[in-house]
């Protein structure tokens, strides 16, 4: 069931006539408390290639067709969107196997005609299907972002 009042707070924390700029972005902590005790924002995520492909893997193990099927059917007639983004999630999981980080290449910054940096991503994961980024650690991310982009 979805929480109105959870909603609005996470989608005012990103959006007010437009995209909100992440250094004006204001959230009291109360509201956030609130926001995250029914689901729609998150602490921030800390967690490493392995680990993350592991509990994906494990997650994905423990969802049937059935019932992916079932809330993407749902989704049709109820308009939530949050539940059809779970149908391609589904699918894509997949795709991983068990694999340790493998880095690759997969951009360079120039200056001055020269080399700067590189970074680097997961050559399993990137090669799996649609270019998956495949970090090999993944520090305080901001996953309210995400869910705001799923259910927006």
């Amino acid at each position: 069931m979805q929480d109105k009042k959870a909603k609005q707070i996470l989608f005012k924390s990103f959006w007010k006539n437009g995209w909100i700029d992440t250094k004006d972005r204001q959230l009291l902590k109360e509201d956030f408390e609130y926001a995250k005790s029914k689901g729609y924002m998150f602490e921030p995520l800390t967690i490493d290639h392995n680990e993350c492909l592991e509990k994906i893997i494990s997650i994905r193990d423990k969802i049937s067709l059935e019932n992916i099927s079932k809330a993407f059917l749902s989704s049709l007639s109820s308009k939530r969107l949050d539940l059809r983004s779970s149908l391609s999630s589904y699918f894509l999981s997949h795709k991983f196997k068990k694999h340790d980080y493998s880095p690759v290449v997969s951009g360079t910054s120039y200056e001055n005609g020269q080399p700067k940096y590189h970074s680097y991503t997961c050559k399993i994961c990137r090669d799996v299907q649609y270019g998956v980024i495949g970090d090999k650690n993944y520090v305080e991310r901001d996953l309210n972002v995400l869910n705001f982009e799923r259910l927006k």
